[in-house]
């Protein structure tokens, strides 16, 4: 029979500290609140080997006094609450008193301040939950906070840490909401000595988009106003045009705390429904400020999930308010039409393989649809009637509204998707060229530089390694560049910039195993190298596509899961049309 016995104090330190300090990104969230909450003006963000050997934050803020230097480490010391009543009117990014000691008792960590007006600050150290002597030191106004080797003594943690630009992706991710959601503080953010970005102090959120996304994007902003009892909503909705695979690029913020909240996502979401394709996210910039005793901050240790006493009134508010701002955008917009896909089939490539690769001219004449004029194409037959064409092997065939084939069928009719069919055929292709080992990469003459978000810069960075066994060599080019110096053979004509998107949206870092990875990048690459809704196929060019049926591989499905074609036989077109027993 087991006995029960109290955990050693050590023990429960580093239990309770997983709760709060996950990664090196959850270090620098809760220094980075912490330096807000100081009243800072400028905030500096040092780190090395993705946080996984030092974060260093620095700030001007109010400063730690001597006296209270020694109770930083203290578990539930802090400054911000001191009785019940004052959970229910937070104001502040933190409140908990758990963030230094759980950062503390995984860590070697020192901290030097200063407060205002003081003529020389103190410092202290702590390893691994132990607090070393306190003294005194110069220091100039405001708190440096030195963490090193983050989980040295929790090797099991440790071992778990993704690789460096895997970790950036997230400590960049956090940055970028902190830095969104207080434009009057200046951030600067270095890694291993090379800035990754520099936000001088601005008067407002739109200056702030504008200085970390650029002026594309901010020409877009559309502002949302709305003011209801305790609860304003102001910031930017943006126009249809901006539409992601996910939500990675919808912020919201509350009393200037980012937040998730499902409620308030599907709010958004609801508000941009007849705009957008089915499974596209909007980008949204909200603010919401609410009587701190409307809502419940204290839900998780993270502070990121919250609670709003009349969910429904905020949920209400904030979709109208999306909804009143899009209005205003409406005269003039055409949206998207709704035959579009969920995997970006909308745009038209600017090529495809050899198979597929030139747009056509719109053809105006004959009943076929299809455009003959043109080089033939080593596997299109000699032959090609100008008006009904027949392939070899196939009944007629037509191409409507540049999306579907119609294929006659000895007993009835196919109408194929071209996207959903070309995008099987080239994951079967790259699928199968992977596992020989024989996937080419075709150099780049003029290789592509591509600008990205901190973000993104590190997370395709992260996916580099993959990316190369696939085909697709890139490097780093300055602060957030890549340059892409070649592609794979198979997919020499894609479109760059829109395979490198698909691959930031529909990759999940750190929740797919190394094969899954490869799988899910395979997929994104097939389907943005296979021809799109609005591309005019040539006769060659459908036959060409048609014929790869005949590689005894099935084809009923895209890699998404999507039909590929649908049957109709004679006998419903006949119930159909009520011929049916004649």
């Amino acid at each position: 029979m087991s006995h029960i016995q109290i955990l050693a104090p050590d023990v429960a330190r580093k239990i309770s500290a997983g709760e709060v300090i996950e990664r090196p990104s959850s270090v620098v969230k809760e220094l980075v609140e912490n330096s807000v909450d100081a009243g800072s003006t400028r905030i500096d963000v040092e780190l090395v080997e993705g946080g996984k050997a030092q974060i260093r934050v620095t700030d001007d803020g109010v400063g730690i006094a001597p006296d209270d230097l020694g109770k930083i480490f203290l578990k539930h010391a802090t400054s911000k609450i001191a009785t019940v009543e004052d959970l229910e009117a937070i104001v502040t990014m933190g409140f908990r008193g758990e963030a230094l000691a759980s950062i503390g008792a995984v860590s070697m960590a020192r901290i030097v301040s200063c407060a205002r007006g003081a003529d020389r600050g103190a410092e202290i150290e702590v390893r691994g939950g132990e607090r070393g002597r306190q003294r005194y030191v110069g220091a100039p106004e405001g708190t440096r906070v030195e963490v090193k080797e983050l989980f040295y003594n929790i090797p099991a943690r440790r071992k778990f840490l993704k690789s460096t630009p895997a970790e950036m992706s997230h400590i960049s991710d956090v940055l970028t909401k902190l830095a969104l959601s207080h434009p009057e503080v200046h951030f600067v953010f270095l890694h291993n000595g090379r800035e990754v970005f520099n936000l001088p102090s601005v008067s407002c959120l739109r200056d702030r988009v504008v200085a970390y996304y650029g002026e594309e994007l901010a020409r877009d902003l559309i502002p949302i106003s709305s003011r209801e009892q305790e609860l304003e909503v102001t910031g930017f909705a943006t126009s249809p045009a901006h539409h992601h695979a996910n939500a990675r690029m919808q912020f919201i913020f509350l009393n200037g705390r980012p937040i998730r909240d499902s409620g308030l996502t599907h709010a958004v979401n609801t508000a941009y429904r007849t705009l957008l394709p089915q499974g596209r996210f909007p980008v949204v910039f909200l603010l919401l400020s609410i009587d701190p005793s409307a809502v419940d901050v204290n839900v998780h240790p993270t502070k990121m999930e919250i609670r709003f006493r009349d969910a429904s009134r905020v949920y209400g508010q904030v979709l109208q308010a999306v909804k009143k701002a899009l209005n205003q955008f409406q005269p003039g917009l055409a949206p998207p039409s709704a035959a579009s896909g969920t995997d970006s089939d909308t745009e038209i490539p600017r090529g495809v393989d050899a198979s597929l690769k030139t747009p056509r001219p719109y053809a105006t004449g004959g009943m076929s649809g299809v455009d003959t004029s043109g080089p033939l194409l080593p596997r299109t037959p000699a032959a090609m009637p100008s008006r009904a064409v027949t392939g070899v092997e196939h009944g007629r065939f037509l191409q409507l509204h540049s999306a579907y084939i119609v294929e006659e069928n000895p007993n009835g009719i196919n109408i194929i998707d071209q996207h959903a069919l070309h995008e099987a055929v080239l994951y079967n292709d790259i699928k199968n060229t992977v596992r020989e080992r024989a996937l080419s990469s075709q150099r780049l003459l003029i290789p592509e530089l591509l600008e990205l978000s901190p973000t993104d810069f590190f997370r395709i960075l992260g996916l580099k390694d993959t990316l190369k066994e696939l085909g697709l060599e890139l490097d780093e080019f300055g602060r957030n560049s890549v340059i892409v110096r070649s592609v794979p053979q198979i997919l020499k004509d894609v479109n760059i910039k829109e395979l490198i998107e698909g691959l930031l949206e529909d990759t999940k870092e750190g929740e797919e195993t190394g094969d899954q990875m490869l799988d899910r990048i395979m997929k994104v690459m097939a389907c943005k190298g296979a021809v799109k809704f609005g591309h005019r196929l040539s006769a060659q060019e459908l036959v060409a596509l048609l014929e790869r049926r005949k590689d005894n591989i099935k084809f009923a499905h895209c890699p998404h899961g999507r039909p590929t074609t649908l049957f109709f036989s004679l006998e419903e077109l006949s119930k159909q049309f009520k011929r049916t027993g004649k």
